[in-house]
């Protein structure tokens, strides 16, 4: 089986690609996804497929940077720096990111993002 580490990687770089199909390969059938910890949990590959799609059509051009990782049996902790361009308004998006990515079987059962909602590096330009 490949390392927590490796298959979490496979599958963002899939999800960039456009190719939710691989994602979702890696995905239990009853996958909990937080896509903001603050937020419902999507249930189902079905419904992680319409965020996917969603997050395609307002997202692009992700660069996504693991800077830590630590994992056990069946538990990935990640932390990272995530920057997109947002289609809506053309603007640049960075933000810090920590996440928890559970497995069973060697599969992805749930996924917990962590992140703040506004732009940290557009809130330091205005405060300069």
């Amino acid at each position: 089986m490949a390392d927590k580490l490796e298959t979490y990687k496979a599958m963002l770089k899939a999800a960039q690609s456009g190719d939710n199909d691989k994602f979702l390969d890696w995905c239990t059938d009853d996958i909990e996804y937080h896509y903001h910890v603050t937020t419902r949990p999507l249930v189902g590959k079905e419904w992680v497929a319409k965020f996917l799609n969603k997050y395609s059509d307002i997202c692009s051009d992700v660069d996504l940077k693991i800077h830590r990782h630590a994992e056990n049996d069946d538990c990935l902790f990640i932390e990272g720096y995530e920057e997109y361009t947002d289609l809506r308004t053309g603007t640049r998006v960075a933000h810090p990111f920590a996440g928890v990515v559970e497995f069973r079987d060697g599969k992805v059962c749930g996924w917990r993002d962590y992140f703040e909602m506004n732009n940290p590096k557009q809130d330091e330009a205005q405060q300069a």
